[in-house]
């Protein structure tokens, strides 16, 4: 592809020449010009939709890395939730670990500690398959951090064709019914 700038100057020159011979060259140099431009804007377009997949590359990871997160911090309130007699240190890692030794040995139900569990579950950022099924039913409603993870999830789930607000209009069961049909799919 001959760069656009030159081929202006080029057209500049033959436009300025009084020679018949340089006019006749006007229309190739334009032909030219012009093939140039669109190679440029296909080029221009194509970078576009580049930086839009990356994006939306970015934007999925990150979900799936809040994903994560969440899961890890469900799991941790579960556990400190079955062994209260655990205490907690500045490494979260090795207190579940020790919340999990301490379930193993001691063994046996607690339903307070079940309880809790469930309550950590339901409040947890990240819908679990209990509050989603609880919202599909209309028996509760999503808290805020769980709803703004949703409906991130579902932007994600939606191809990014459908803003917060019109995710939001569609409601919260069928946001939840989204997320639960994904997560069945995933399985």
């Amino acid at each position: 592809m001959s760069d656009p700038r030159a081929l202006l100057q080029s057209l500049r020159d033959a436009l300025a020449a009084p020679s018949p011979t340089q006019q006749a060259a006007i229309g190739p140099r334009l032909e030219a010009l012009a093939q140039a431009v669109a190679a440029l804007l296909a080029e221009r377009e194509r970078l576009r939709q580049d930086v839009e997949d990356a994006e939306h590359a970015r934007d999925a990871s990150k979900l799936q890395r809040m994903k994560v997160a969440g899961q890890l911090g469900t799991l941790h309130k579960a556990l400190a939730a079955a062994a209260p007699g655990v205490a907690a240190s500045d490494d979260p890692q090795n207190d579940a670990l020790r919340r999990i030794e301490w379930l193993a040995s001691h063994g046996g139900a607690n339903p307070a500690a079940a309880e809790a569990a469930k309550a950590a579950e339901m409040d947890a950022p990240m819908p679990g398959r209990a509050v989603l099924e609880a919202v599909i039913a209309g028996s509760r409603k999503f808290t805020k951090a769980q709803l703004e993870f949703t409906i991130a999830e579902a932007m994600v789930l939606t191809g990014w064709q459908q803003t917060p607000l019109e995710l939001m209009q569609q409601g919260e069961p069928w946001l939840a019914e989204l997320i639960l049909k994904n997560q069945s799919a995933a399985i």
